[in-house]
């Protein structure tokens, strides 16, 4: 993998997704034509279905792509046009076609285990979370040398409150490939699940994250300023959790991601900051739906109240 490809994928690990998407560009600027460009473009077109851009996606990759792994991306965009539409059939006529994929794929390279990924996302966003991890190869005993497949299963396995088969699986990875940046995000989020002290790794992780060279003094790193945000919450540091998020405002102020998170930190504040922490959340819950983060912040947060409530 060359250096701009890689550059180009950690941006999309970091979900630095606007520029994973302007470095694509900048670099592959005539469409798919040689093996770099195709993986530049496929990440690029992952990062605008993150971010809701369907038409933006698949003019990345082109409507007439033949490759497996941009076929997986036009699908995906497919299946979220299906599911806007309500359309059930669609949508399984869409995975079906997903699922037949994996069969013209050829196992070890990357652009299989972006295929794969990407079925095993289609399985997961339309609810079937049993079958997404039979797809990822994520079983909760390791063994799967394809960490961007591990890195989603151990977000389904979270999601379904098994924390030890995630860890499992995270232990697994680590001896694959231990300095991965996603390696280093499992721990992460496992840690915020876990809560107490775990939550102190997490903050390591995030920290050590929003000073990596590719994102660092640039609105990229407003998603690990979050991360470390949220981490610093949880540990009841609120003043150190409101100065990074500021340092996050200072780089991207419109970023939901921030906005989202400024009317949780305004929540944890004292009694005299109600009318702020309201005014902020409102704000919010207008411009979109809270992030998995935030309602993850927010879940602690009532913990920690039923426990300060229960000794006092």
């Amino acid at each position: 993998m060359d250096s701009t490809t890689f550059e180009v994928q950690s941006l999309f690990y970091h979900n630095a997704y606007a520029g994973c998407i302007a470095l694509a560009q900048k670099h592959a600027p005539h469409g798919i034509v040689d093996d770099a460009s195709l993986l530049q473009l496929v990440y690029a077109a992952r990062a605008a279905l993150a971010l809701n851009d369907v038409p933006g996606a698949r003019q990345l990759v082109g409507e007439d792509a033949e490759h497996p792994a941009a076929m997986s991306v036009l699908l995906l965009a497919d299946l979220k046009e299906m599911k806007a539409l309500g359309d059930d059939a669609g949508c399984a006529d869409v995975l079906e076609q997903l699922m037949t994929l994996l069969d013209v794929v050829e196992p070890g390279e990357l652009t299989s285990e972006i295929v794969r990924c990407n079925v095993g996302l289609a399985l997961y966003e339309s609810g079937d979370k049993e079958k997404a991890l039979e797809t990822l190869q994520v079983t909760g005993q390791g063994g799967n040398t394809q960490l961007e497949c591990v890195a989603l299963g151990v977000h389904i396995l979270l999601t379904m409150h098994r924390v030890d088969l995630a860890e499992a699986e995270y232990l697994a990875a680590r001896h694959i490939s231990d300095d991965s940046l996603l390696v280093q995000y499992m721990e992460a989020w496992i840690g915020m699940v876990r809560g107490g002290r775990a939550t102190q790794q997490a903050y390591y992780v995030y920290d050590e994250m929003s000073q990596n060279t590719t994102i660092a003094h640039t609105a990229h790193q407003v998603p690990a300023l979050v991360g470390k945000t949220v981490a610093q919450a949880a540990q009841a540091h609120t003043t150190d959790a409101s100065s990074t998020l500021n340092e996050a405002a200072q780089l991207d102020a419109v970023n939901p991601l921030v906005s989202a998170n400024q009317a949780v930190l305004a929540a944890l504040t004292p009694a005299t900051s109600s009318t702020n922490a309201e005014r902020l959340a409102q704000q919010h819950a207008q411009a979109q739906p809270a992030s998995e983060l935030t309602q993850l912040w927010e879940s602690k947060r009532r913990e920690l109240d039923e426990a300060l409530a229960a000794v006092a």
